[in-house]
């Protein structure tokens, strides 16, 4: 079976981490080793990493690599996913948990809805 990496989600939490960590795509290029011009291309999704450069780049910004691929990893994207969401929650008032609960089912269905549809509708 043969599985494509979503390389502009990897890149997305690339750049994300790397803003939360307040690094330059200069400087952690410099870390990992590698050219501006790439770390550009990878962060967004226009240039595949091989595993050595995943895991440069995780150490670099002192995270995991499965952190960086767990919207590729099924298996590891939940317990990541929802830690995160709890994250965002955290300083939510009850009104705003509320609020963000009926959006995410409203989402929810939608997505389900859209999915359920003919390719050739979307």
């Amino acid at each position: 079976m043969k599985y494509n990496l979503n390389y502009k989600l990897i890149g997305v939490r690339i750049k994300n981490v790397r803003l939360k960590r307040k690094l330059t795509q200069d400087s952690l290029s410099e870390k990992v080793e590698i050219g501006v011009q790439h770390m550009n291309k990878i962060e967004n999704g226009k240039a595949p990493l091989s595993l050595t450069c995943i895991v440069k780049i995780a150490n670099a910004l002192e995270t995991t690599v499965d952190h960086l691929l767990m919207d590729n990893v099924a298996a590891a994207s939940t317990p990541h996913l929802l830690d995160e969401i709890k994250n965002i929650l955290d300083d939510c008032t009850p009104e705003e948990i509320y609020l963000i609960a009926e959006l995410a089912k409203t989402l929810k269905n939608g997505v389900r809805t859209k999915n359920l549809q003919p390719a050739e509708q979307l």
